[in-house]
C-alpha cells in the first residue's frame, strides 16, 4: 500500500466543505524566519521535512513549545529527509488570493521496514534539527497507520496569509 499525502496550509475555498486542520509555527520556528528577513541572521541553506508520532491526527504543539515537545518517528528505515532551501519553488500567488505561497516537490520517505508507525504529521526544521520551524497534521486529518512495505510522499507547502 502506497500513501500519498498531500500537505498545503489548507483553508476552505468556496467550492469545498468546511475543513480545517492543525498546524503551527512555534516561537523558535518565527524566530528562524524573522531571523532571515529582515534581520540577517546566519543564513540557513537547508531544512529537515521529518514525521511526528507525538500530538495527535489533529493537534500540533504549541507556540511555546519546541523540538523537545515533538517525538520524531522511528520506524525501520526511517530517515528524515533534507530540504535545501535552493529547491522550494517560485513565491506565487495563494489560490483565490489568499496570500503567498512556496512549494517544495514532492518528498518520498524510506519504505517502511519490518516495522511501522502511527504518523500524525510532519514537521520542518532547522539543518541541525535543534528547531523546529512548523508542525502540521495531513490535510485529511487522519494519522497514518504504517506497515512494512508502505511507502509516505508530503508535499510541503508553506504559504503567508493576507
Amino acid at each position: 500500500m502506497r500513501h500519498h499525502l498531500h500537505y498545503q496550509d489548507y483553508l476552505p475555498m468556496e467550492h469545498d466543505p468546511l475543513f480545517y486542520m492543525a498546524q503551527m509555527m512555534p516561537d523558535e520556528g518565527l524566530d528562524v524566519w524573522l531571523g532571515q528577513y529582515p534581520k540577517n541572521d546566519t543564513r540557513e541553506t537547508t531544512a529537515n521535512l521529518c514525521l511526528f508520532t507525538s500530538q495527535t491526527n489533529t493537534t500540533v504543539i504549541t507556540h511555546a513549545q519546541t523540538i523537545a515537545n515533538i517525538t520524531e518517528t522511528v520506524y525501520t528505515s526511517y530517515a528524515r529527509q533534507s530540504l535545501a532551501t535552493a529547491t522550494w519553488g517560485a513565491l506565487a500567488e495563494r489560490p483565490t488570493n489568499l496570500g503567498r505561497q512556496t512549494v517544495y516537490p514532492q518528498v518520498t520517505f524510506p519504505t517502511v521496514g519490518a516495522t511501522g508507525a502511527t504518523i500524525n504529521g510532519f514537521h520542518i526544521t532547522n539543518g541541525a534539527n535543534t528547531k523546529a520551524i512548523g508542525q502540521a497534521n495531513f490535510d485529511d486529518g487522519l494519522a497514518v497507520v504504517l506497515a512494512t512495505n508502505d511507502v509516505i510522499k508530503v508535499t510541503p507547502t508553506l504559504a503567508l496569509l493576507h
